[in-house]
């Protein structure tokens, strides 16, 4: 990914807040490792159910807000898979997120989109760490360059489906 500076990830939301006047950027905004990430994932430290999502896509960047709904306290003992990286978790670990579509429409302000992610927003990390390799297992270099170009996939396909209001055709993939 390349470097994006404040006002480019300030302008890619595509649903912000209403009520905010202006998009909180993380303290570490400076210090992101460009060309380790796949997206820039950070939540709001003054409203703790908020998080952001930005990635790029063909030189402009892309990104939305996102709820996080509470976890089922019910689901203990169940692993949950992230629907970005595909690491399966405990299910404290992974949250629901929904991004709202924008909308003039007061009728259509209902219409969310919502997928299973890393509670952490570090899907970076599980992608890029190795996995214990068998013989017959393709090289490590490999196998991280296609979990990041997947990665990288879903996250656009998700980010486009709120912003087009298409449905959501995370699943096909």
């Amino acid at each position: 990914m390349r470097p994006l500076s404040r006002e480019e990830v300030r302008d890619a939301i595509v649903n912000p807040d209403p009520a905010e006047k202006r998009l909180r950027l993380p303290a570490w905004f400076d210090d992101v490792r460009w060309h380790r990430i796949d997206y820039l994932g950070w939540r709001d430290l003054r409203a703790p159910r908020r998080a952001y999502l930005v990635a790029e896509a063909d030189g402009q960047a892309l990104g939305v807000l996102l709820r996080q709904a509470p976890n089922e306290a019910s689901l203990g003992s169940r692993a949950v898979m992230c629907d970005l990286c595909r690491s399966s978790r405990r299910f404290n670990e992974v949250s629901l997120f929904t991004a709202q579509r924008p909308s003039r429409d007061k009728r259509e302000r209902l219409n969310a989109v919502g997928l299973l992610l890393c509670t952490d927003l570090d899907c970076a990390v599980k992608v890029n760490s190795t996995s214990i390799r068998q013989g017959f297992d393709p090289p490590t270099g490999d196998v991280t360059a296609a979990r990041r170009e997947g990665l990288r996939s879903r996250t656009l396909t998700f980010i486009r489906s709120v912003s087009d209001g298409r449905p959501d055709t995370r699943r096909g993939r």
